[in-house]
C-alpha cells in the first residue's frame, strides 16, 4: 500500500536526518508529496505530529547523550538543535519531567521515546488486498449523527452538505470557534462508523483526529479504542468506490478469512487530498478493527 510505505519511509528519513533535518518540507520533497499528505498520514500511523515526532526523538537522543557521554550541555543543546542552553533546557525538562543535570546525575529517569517502527503483513483473497498495523488510542473530534439501516444512505447526502457548508474554509479564514475547530482538527479527513449492540440504529462521525483546545458547541469528542487494524486501500470516485470494496470487504474478505475475525468498536474511513467525487484515481483508505484467531 503506497500511503502506508511513504510514511514508513519518511520514519527512515527523519532517523537517517534526525540532527540535521529543518522542516517537514524537506521530508516531503525527499518524498515527492505534498507536506499536508505527509502531516495528515503521519498523524494517523503514530498519533503525533511530524515535528512534534522529530523534537520527541532528537530529546530523547540528548537524555541519551547526557548519560553516555562526558559532552557540556551547552553543546548538547547545539546538536540536538537548541540555540542555547536555556531554551534546550525548558523543552527538555517539559518532556523529561527532570532538568538536564539531573538526569546527568542520576537523579531522574529520562523518558523513553525510540523510533516508531511499521510493520507490514500483506494478506488478501478474492482481488481484495489488506495491511495490518496496530494503533493506539486516539481522539477524534467532530459531527457525531444516528443512522439505522434504512437512513444509512443518508450519510453520502451529508458530506456534500458538509463539503458545501465547509469547503470554502480552505480558502478565507473562519469565522466562527465552530469553523476554527473544523480548521485545527482537520474535521472530514475521518468518517467513523461506530457498530452498534443490535442491528438497530448506529453513530456516525463526520471527523478528524483531535488536536487539543476548545470544542465548540455542536461537536463531540469521541475516542478510537487501542486495536489491530486491517487497512484496505480505495482507489476510485466515491461512494462508488467505497460502495465496491465495502460488498468486497464484508462478503467477500470477512466471510472467507480464516486468520482474523472483525472484532472492535467501529471502523472508518480517511480522505485524503483530491476531488472524490470527480477523480478516477481518488485515494482513500479503510479501516477494519481485527483480532487473530486462535
Amino acid at each position: 500500500m503506497e500511503w502506508l510505505t511513504t510514511i514508513k519511509a519518511a520514519l527512515q528519513y527523519i532517523e537517517d536526518h534526525l540532527l540535521t533535518l529543518k522542516d517537514v518540507g524537506e521530508i516531503s520533497s525527499y518524498l515527492a508529496i505534498s507536506p499536508s499528505y505527509l502531516q495528515q498520514g503521519f498523524l494517523i500511523i503514530t498519533n503525533y505530529n511530524i515535528t512534534e515526532y522529530i523534537r520527541n526523538r532528537r530529546l530523547y537522543q540528548a537524555a541519551r547523550a547526557l548519560l553516555n557521554t562526558d559532552q557540556k550541555i551547552t553543546d548538547i543543546a547545539l546538536q540536538y538543535g537548541y540555540d542555547n542552553s536555556s531554551s534546550f533546557s525548558k523543552a527538555f525538562t517539559r518532556f523529561h519531567e527532570a532538568s538536564p543535570s539531573e538526569v546527568r546525575k542520576g537523579i531522574k529517569p529520562p523518558k523513553s521515546f525510540l523510533p516508531f517502527k511499521v510493520s507490514i503483513n500483506i494478506s488478501g483473497g478474492q482481488n481484495v488486498s489488506m495491511e495490518l498495523i496496530e494503533k493506539d488510542a486516539f481522539k477524534v473530534i467532530g459531527f457525531i449523527e444516528k443512522y439505522t439501516p434504512e437512513t444509512c444512505h443518508e450519510i453520502s447526502e451529508r458530506w456534500r452538505d458538509f463539503d458545501s457548508r465547509y469547503g470554502e474554509l480552505s480558502i478565507r479564514e473562519p469565522r466562527t470557534p465552530l469553523e476554527k475547530a473544523v480548521i485545527e482538527n482537520r474535521i472530514g479527513a475521518l468518517g467513523i462508523t461506530e457498530y452498534p449492540a443490535d442491528k438497530g440504529p448506529f453513530r456516525y462521525i463526520f471527523g478528524g483526529i483531535y488536536q487539543g483546545g476548545e470544542v465548540p458547541s455542536g461537536l463531540e469528542l469521541y475516542e478510537i479504542e487501542k486495536a489491530t487494524w486491517a487497512v484496505f486501500n480505495c482507489v476510485g470516485k466515491l461512494p462508488e468506490a467505497m460502495e465496491e470494496l465495502t460488498d468486497l470487504i464484508w462478503n467477500h474478505w470477512v466471510p472467507g478469512n480464516k486468520e482474523y475475525k472483525v472484532d472492535g468498536q467501529c471502523e472508518f474511513e480517511i480522505y485524503y487530498e483530491g476531488d472524490p467525487r470527480k477523480d478516477p484515481e481518488y485515494l482513500c483508505t479503510k479501516w477494519i478493527p481485527v483480532k487473530k484467531l486462535k
